[in-house]
């Protein structure tokens, strides 16, 4: 792979990238470009009229804020039938190594990878020819993803299991809800994702206004489907006791004793304030 000091005004950056530009990191990291330069080359590929970023937007971004000239870049050279396919392949799997992807931006790089992988194998979408496949594993057959997750696995590091779960994950989220998701604290949490992409697309819209309403009258997914069920959620206060009496019920009835013993008016006074006895 060639690697050479290119043009910053001959690169165009496609639209559709897998993940928006972030004005605080590119900021930060052109802050760093002018204490220590440059270290890690973009990746770009060539184009009639000049070139196209493939990786490294927010290192484009910052030498564009140094009001850098030129950059050093990786130039690809795709060579099979698919350009497009493999071009964008080479962007999913560049940032997928990175550690700062949110749970959402993991699920939506790797359902991007399943579509890439169909497309490049597209006898793979279907499951393929069923007899020709005879002597493979049963399993395989029955389940189409599975050579999907495998390739994935390989090429992430991360578990089958890891894989198939953040696909259907993305897929089972509505197109409204990933986009008002982005840039949350939810997004952060995978087992959040993951409850409210068994909803349908409506039950979705409802949880999460109950959410992100000003001020919030749910703090998660399970909060906001007891509100809609109309049960009272658990307070921050019910929380804490459940954290706290978790914890108790590990110890050894004699230090359980002793606790009750040596916080016993505390634990009474607050059971009654939070109507503990009438639940």
């Amino acid at each position: 792979m060639q690697v050479q000091s290119i043009k910053i005004a001959d690169i165009t950056v496609p639209e559709g990238r897998l993940r928006d530009i972030d004005p605080e990191w590119a900021q930060a990291l052109a802050g760093m470009f002018a204490e220590v330069g440059h270290k890690t080359p973009i990746d770009v590929a060539a184009t009639e009229t000049g070139f196209e970023l493939v990786a490294g937007g927010h290192r484009l971004a910052a030498a564009r804020l140094c009001k850098w000239k030129t950059i050093e870049a990786r130039v690809l050279e795709p060579t099979g039938a698919h350009r497009a396919e493999e071009l964008r392949l080479h962007e999913v799997l560049e940032n997928l190594a990175r550690k700062d992807f949110t749970a959402l931006e993991r699920c939506e790089a790797l359902a991007e990878l399943k579509r890439i992988y169909e497309a490049l194998h597209p006898e793979t979408k279907h499951g393929g020819d069923r007899k020709s496949q005879a002597t493979k594993n049963k399993a395989e057959n029955q389940e189409p993803i599975f050579g999907f997750c495998q390739n994935a696995a390989q090429s992430t590091g991360l578990s089958l299991s890891a894989v198939k779960l953040a696909v259907q994950i993305f897929e089972g989220l509505s197109r409204e809800s990933r986009e008002r998701l982005k840039g949350t604290a939810l997004a952060q949490k995978q087992s959040e994702l993951k409850a409210l992409a068994a909803l349908d697309a409506g039950l979705q819209k409802t949880v999460l206004d109950l959410i992100f309403v000003e001020p919030p009258q749910a703090g998660s997914t399970a909060e906001a489907l007891m509100l809609i069920d109309g049960k009272r959620p658990p307070s921050p206060t019910d929380r804490l006791f459940r954290t706290v009496s978790d914890s108790l019920i590990k110890l050894p009835r004699a230090s359980r004793s002793a606790v009750f013993r040596q916080h016993k008016a505390e634990i009474l006074a607050l059971a009654k304030r939070e109507n503990w006895f009438d639940a």
